[in-house]
């Protein structure tokens, strides 16, 4: 076998991409069988194209900087770049390429989609984190309004007395709204999911959504006749029914169609097998005939502040798919240029229970009592209703005698979650001589007491409350 029979084989039996590329233009001249898999396309479609634009690299501004860096006689490694596949996936690809002299440029191709998607995570964590203490930095910040507001209306007398009174209000319900939608973001909505029929939810929201989509665009509704019910909270379906359905009729200006589907879903749904999730799902999918999302809006499309609406603070999409995951559901998102966009979620049937559905119900077999003393309003409310929700009895004070006086009149508890105040602890150790004790912002090396500082992760303080309550029992 000849040098060149050996190159061409082994060019064929490569399992990385490989292209060659007319150095002086960026067309693809081959391509192996390996790069034709990857990106769901034939020969015929490939070689010819160019490669550093679409509809291969879905950047064209990010390809050109390559590619130009390439045709300077550069070395490239490891360069990421988006490619949109035949079948209307989307994939991140790491390229890497040099010059082989004579006008022909070599390129490796990796799909690093996985790497991108931990990364992408780990980013989207940090931001639900940083989501959450500034929602209950906006708590505070409408409190304080609301506050001065109804000083002020007292010192005038009369409403009408200070037409700026108006404008505070607005200021105060628009923190108000800011931090509802950062938190649910954040996953700290106080939702509770219970089994409830999806269907039936959707039809008592028709009425506001025909009012958010107006005369001009028309709602229609395909739901499915044997829908299993779902575990959900059915304000909160309502809430991300609306938040799409404002995004739809903002991308339509001239109206439309707005439509929303339910089902069951497969056991072989491509996209949860993609995601690897095995779990059964019922499919609520809406979307509408607007412009679609294009590619700088797409990149970031659940992030906080990034929106799609002209005009608008973008928090919609972000409250929508922390919604979502706290109601132990996915999220997913399609769009094409000129064809709408569409959303499909997957809401958990109610037969079908988490691990951390399994907890939450080990706690509330037996409900410990938590006394909760935080003076900021925001944080106080988030607390109580994360911990409610995980079934312990919370009761909660902004100020350590108010805190005393529920120990006494409501019963000691079994735990306090508490700024540093040592009156507060040993009056109402006094009452409970097996009390354990977390400090926020403290410090303490005594038996029962542990200690958290601010800002700290919902989780890291559910662990802390376990961890004291195991104790407690044990």
């Amino acid at each position: 076998m000849h040098a060149s029979d050996i190159f061409a084989k082994a060019f064929e039996n490569l399992r990385i991409g490989v292209l060659l590329l007319e150095k002086a233009t960026g067309q693809i001249l081959e391509a192996n069988p390996a790069f034709l898999r990857l990106c769901g396309r034939g020969r015929a479609e490939v070689v010819g194209r160019i490669f550093w634009r679409p509809p291969f690299i879905d950047d064209a501004a990010a390809g050109a900087e390559v590619f130009e860096h390439l045709r300077a006689g550069g070395l490239v490694e490891n360069a990421e770049l988006p490619i949109k596949t035949g079948d209307g996936r989307r994939l991140l690809l790491e390229v890497s390429g040099t010059d082989l002299s004579g006008g022909v440029v070599q390129v490796e191709v990796r799909d690093v989609t996985a790497r991108a998607g931990v990364r992408m995570a780990e980013r989207t964590e940090a931001r639900r984190s940083l989501a959450t203490r500034v929602g209950i930095e906006f708590t505070e910040t409408r409190r304080v309004l609301q506050a001065a507001g109804e000083m002020l209306a007292n010192c005038a007398g009369r409403q009408s007395a200070l037409p700026e009174l108006d404008e505070i209000r607005k200021a105060a319900d628009g923190a108000d709204a800011m931090a509802r939608d950062l938190l649910a973001y954040g996953g700290c909505s106080a939702l509770e999911a219970v089994p409830m029929q999806l269907n039936a939810a959707i039809e008592n929201t028709r009425p506001a959504l025909e009012q958010v989509l107006g005369r001009d665009t028309q709602l229609v509704a395909d739901l499915g006749g044997d829908v299993a019910p779902v575990m959900a909270d059915a304000a909160q379906v309502r809430q991300i029914l609306l938040k799409l359905a404002a995004n739809s009729a903002e991308a339509m200006e001239h109206g439309g169609k707005f439509h929303i589907a339910t089902r069951n879903a497969p056991a072989d749904d491509a996209i949860l097998g993609r995601a690897g999730d095995s779990g059964s799902y019922v499919i609520l999918e809406a979307g509408d005939e607007g412009p679609g999302i294009d590619d700088q809006s797409w990149n970031n499309l659940f992030e906080p502040f990034s929106t799609t609406r002209k005009g608008q603070r973008g928090l919609g999409l972000a409250a929508v798919y922390g919604i979502v995951r706290q109601m132990g559901g996915r999220l997913w998102a399609d769009s094409e240029p000129g064809k709408g966009a569409s959303f499909r979620i997957y809401l958990p049937r109610a037969q079908a229970e988490s691990a951390a559905s399994t907890a939450e119900r080990a706690e509330r077999r037996d409900p410990a009592t938590i006394l909760i003393m935080e003076q900021n309003e925001g944080l106080r409310t988030v607390l109580t209703n994360i911990l409610r929700k995980r079934g312990y009895r919370v009761l909660a004070a902004h100020a350590p005698p108010e805190a005393l006086e529920m120990a006494k009149t409501q019963g000691p508890p079994d735990l306090l979650i508490s700024e540093p105040a040592p009156d507060l602890v040993a009056g109402v150790a006094s009452l409970q001589p097996q009390l354990r004790t977390l400090l926020l912002n403290g410090q303490s090396d005594r038996a029962g007491v542990a200690t958290l500082n601010k800002p700290f992760e919902l989780e890291t303080l559910l662990g802390k409350v376990r961890e004291l309550l195991q104790a407690c029992s044990g």
